[in-house]
């Protein structure tokens, strides 16, 4: 059980990494009318490098090093679709439950992360 934790890990630290950076670009949008045409390269790149895309870039590096280690114990035909599709879900799930994000997830997009779950599932046990 201790071989799935970095793997665990890694997955939560890319969905915590991928709604940042969409916070980030949400955050960048709405400040974006006050910086005016004429703002200098440093504004617009500060205004970039938001507190939430900061965050969310250092996220996605401790998920690497960490999914690096979980491929120390796990085959990556087991390991990469379990973070692709799990990713998937949770980033899914985070964005229609966070206000700031707005989304909204359909009756078929739960059915289809219902089929990946069981396919993640299924590749896990091989």
């Amino acid at each position: 059980m201790l071989k799935w934790l970095p793997l665990v890990i890694a997955l939560v630290l890319n969905a915590a990494a991928n709604v940042l950076m969409k916070i980030g670009a949400v955050q960048e949008k709405a400040a974006a009318p006050g910086l005016g045409p004429d703002a200098s390269f440093v504004a617009r790149a500060l205004n970039f490098l938001n507190a939430a895309t900061v965050v969310g870039i250092v996220l996605f590096a401790a998920n690497v090093l960490v999914y690096r280690k979980a491929l120390d114990a796990l085959n990556v035909s087991v390991a990469y679709p379990i973070m692709v599709s799990g990713g998937l879900i949770l980033v899914s799930l985070a964005a229609a439950g966070l206000p700031v994000l707005r989304e909204r997830i359909s009756l078929l997009q739960i059915a289809g992360m219902a089929l990946i779950a069981v396919g993640v599932w299924l590749v896990a046990r091989g």
